[in-house]
This record gives structure tokens, C-alpha cells and sequence, in this order.
């Protein structure tokens, strides 16, 4: 049997690099007669992680030529018919069995409209059922209403597809009930988010190295910053608090900032040092290897999950977990969910700077917080091993 693994985005930022990464790596401890091909954005090329060992694989890249339509600027549809195009002639000339895809969302329109030579399962990161108001106002809910009709006919188109065999939803078997009965299919399936175990930069002390004081509590919003990490508004809710919480709190900004945020981050900044000048802000603003992601999570006192228009999984919460974190997470979607269920920390609403600032209140004011209370249970549920495995069908 032969295994098309196809992913567009695997980039040194995000969770693609993670996923594809792990993979490679338990293929190669777990050889077998399968064989199965990597087809990989160019840009994944650069990247001295994605390389096997494994006699069993083999990585490609689709060619500059190619991939072109992806980064041309013309719409999604057009680009992922082009994409599409090239995915079916790999399919041909591999002779592949099944084709993986990483992320299945932006091929919806074309896997209802072809007929593909072989099996399709991939995964679904943005479901509709998760989607909300991003306000409490009509024309807000008339555009979400109008969104979830037009993604509810986009799956239903895709389905349409019967080689199209499983497509996985991770860590929500709400919204997998949901639309399996809501479009008549078992095509929906369950897949754990998985949490990945990094080794920790022994040589990196962030107290050490934005001098924190050892009485501050450090709040750590990690990874892409841009307006869903909600970076803004929990400056807004840190800037109400007192002198003396302030004097006692530091709010840790890690990843690269995205252009069209750094405008509105750095206004939000200079108001919170004005306001409220005890309170410490520290930035930085680039791509962070994963040993040092696990440095940061490891020494930071609360995690922010507290985001903003976001209703799907999210990797942090893992990581958090395993380092037995507690979290302030959005009050929505599946972090949300999981977050109660699991009883990891507090929820609150990302839009309103309020409930931000009475959740870090209760962190920097509680001797010994309660959260979190089943973070082992929830690592030990989302191993790597089970994703790989559910994803893969062994």
C-alpha cells in the first residue's frame, strides 16, 4: 500500500512543522510495509527537521512552478483547483492507495466537484458548528448565520465525494456528532489533539534574561501573535489592576508578531505603561525554536488561551498541561470546553478586558490556586502516539 501525505503549510511557525515532524520521526521507529510519500510546500524544503531515515518514506516538494497559484494573490478556489490538479497527478504517478490530507478545509470545493484515483481521509480544523458572533449584535449574527450556511453547503458538497472516507475533527466529539447528523454521514471522525514532548533549553532562565523579579507572576502569551491571541485586550484588563497587583505581575510576549498587528500591540502597549506603569510587559518578537517554547511555558506562572474569534483546538493547552500550567482560556469553543472539563483554569470572554483581569486577580491573589486539576489526565489522553495512530489508521 502506498500513502500520499500531502501538506501546504508546513512552515517554521505553527503546528504543521509539529505534526509533520512527529510523523516522520515514528515512522521511523515503527518501520512497516507501507510506504508512504510526504508532498510538501517548497518552503518546507529549508527546513533541516523534515528528513527521514525510514526506507518505508520518502519526501517531496511540490516545485516553485507548481505551488505558484497558492502565492499569487488569486482566490482560494482557483488557487486549490490548480493545487488540486498537481495533488492528482502525484496521486498518478505515485499510484497511491490514499491520499492524507493535513488540512483538508481550503480543498472542500474541489474534492466535491472531482473524482480522485484513490482514497481521500484529512483533517478539518475550522468545523462550522464551533463558529459564534464575534458580537451581541444583529448585523453580527446575521454574518455568522449567513458563514455557518455557507460552510454547512461546503461540507455537504465535499461529502459528495465517495472516495472521501474519514475526515478528522480534533478534540471535539460535539461538533463530529454534530455534523455527522446534521449531513446524513459517518465521515466525521474523532482525533486527539496531540500533546508533543519537547526537551527544555537548559541554558535559558527568563527571569535571568528580562530581569523578572522572583515575586511576579508571569502571564505567557505564546506563539503567532496576532488580533486571535488577544494581546491588545489583555494589556487593557492588566492596566486596571491595582498599583500593588501590578508591581507583582508580568505579562510575557512570545512569538512573531504579524504586520497588520504590530500597530495596534504597540498602541496597547504604550497605553498600559502609561496607565499603569508597575505592571511589567515584555516582548519578543520572533520565531522560537521548541526547546525554548518549552522554557517559556515551563517557567511562566499562567498561560493565556484567552483568545479572541477562535473556536477550534489549540497545542498550547497540551503544552500547558504537561507542565502542569494553569491556563486563563476563552470561555468558547473547544479550548473552552476543554478547559472546564479538565478543570485547567478560568475561562473568561477575550473581548471583555474585565473578566481578563478578574481571572489573573485570582492567580496573583491565591496562595495555592486549584488549577489545574487533571492536566495529566488530559496529556495522557492526547499523546503523540494516539494521534498518529488514529490519523494514520494502524
Amino acid at each position: 500500500m502506498r500513502v500520499i501525505i500531502c501538506d501546504i503549510y508546513v512552515k517554521l511557525v505553527g503546528h504543521n512543522l509539529g505534526h509533520i515532524q512527529n510523523i516522520l520521526r515514528f515512522l521511523e521507529q515503527n518501520p512497516s510495509e507501507t510506504e508512504y510519500v510526504f508532498l510538501l510546500n517548497p518552503e518546507a524544503k529549508t527546513i533541516p527537521s523534515i528528513r527521514t531515515s525510514a526506507k518505508n518514506v520518502q519526501i517531496t516538494f511540490f516545485t516553485d512552478e507548481e505551488f505558484a497559484p497558492h502565492t499569487s494573490g488569486i482566490s482560494l478556489i482557483k488557487s486549490t483547483q490548480f493545487l488540486w490538479k498537481t495533488i492528482t497527478k502525484y496521486i498518478n504517478d505515485w499510484k497511491a492507495d490514499k491520499l492524507i490530507l493535513m488540512m483538508v478545509d481550503m480543498f472542500q470545493h474541489t474534492i466535491g466537484s472531482s473524482r480522485t484515483p484513490c482514497q481521500i481521509t484529512g483533517i478539518m480544523f475550522n468545523p462550522y458548528p464551533r463558529v459564534i458572533p464575534a458580537a451581541d449584535t444583529l448585523r453580527a449574527k446575521q454574518q455568522t448565520a449567513i458563514t455557518k450556511a455557507r460552510k454547512i453547503f461546503t461540507s455537504w458538497w465535499m461529502i459528495r465525494n465517495k472516495q472521501l472516507k474519514k475526515v478528522f475533527i480534533f478534540n471535539d466529539r460535539q461538533t463530529v456528532k454534530n455534523m455527522n447528523e446534521t449531513l446524513g454521514t459517518k465521515v466525521f471522525t474523532y482525533l486527539p489533539d496531540p500533546v508533543y514532548d519537547y526537551p527544555s533549553r537548559a541554558d535559558l532562565v527568563i527571569r535571568e534574561k528580562y530581569k523578572i523579579a522572583a515575586n511576579r507572576k508571569i502571564l505567557l502569551a505564546f506563539g503567532m501573535i496576532d488580533s486571535k491571541k488577544n494581546v491588545a485586550n489583555l494589556l487593557r484588563g492588566l492596566q486596571e489592576l491595582t498599583a500593588d497587583e501590578a508591581a507583582k505581575a508580568c505579562l510575557l510576549v512570545v512569538g512573531k508578531i504579524r504586520a497588520e498587528y504590530e500597530e495596534p500591540l504597540a498602541e496597547a502597549i504604550a497605553e498600559a505603561k502609561k496607565l499603569r506603569p508597575e505592571l511589567q510587559v515584555e516582548l519578543e518578537s520572533r520565531f522560537v525554536d521548541d526547546d525554548e517554547m518549552e522554557s517559556f511555558v515551563g517557567q511562566s506562572d499562567v498561560i493565556s488561551l484567552a483568545y479572541v474569534n477562535f473556536y477550534s483546538s489549540s497545542g498550547v493547552i497540551g503544552l500547558a498541561s504537561r507542565h502542569n500550567k494553569p491556563i486563563i482560556a476563552t470561555k468558547f469553543g473547544v479550548v473552552g470546553d476543554q478547559t472546564r472539563e479538565y478543570k485547567l483554569g478560568l475561562t473568561v470572554d477575550g473581548h471583555k478586558p474585565e473578566e481578563i483581569k478578574a481571572a489573573f486577580q485570582y492567580f496573583l491573589n491565591t496562595a495555592k490556586p486549584e488549577y489545574p486539576q487533571r492536566a495529566a489526565q488530559f496529556v495522557a489522553e492526547h499523546t503523540s502516539e494516539a494521534f498518529i495512530r488514529t490519523l494514520l489508521e494502524l
